[in-house]
């Protein structure tokens, strides 16, 4: 089974708006909670990898 190039951008494009939701939810409760500070700090670095990685290798369709 082959995945195509239009599909990887998609599934990545979904991970990434996941990913968007839970920091949104993880600053809010960082506030009060440092196991919360420390993962909110940990995606927030996935997701800037993630986001260098999209934008400098863009998948060809």
């Amino acid at each position: 089974m082959t995945i195509e190039p239009i599909e990887t951008n998609v599934c990545l494009h979904q991970i990434r708006a996941g990913i968007d939701g839970v920091l949104v939810l993880l600053e809010q409760l960082s506030v009060r909670s440092e196991e919360c500070f420390s993962a909110f700090c940990l995606l927030g670095m996935v997701m800037a990898k993630l986001k260098a990685l999209m934008e400098a290798e863009p998948l060809a369709a």
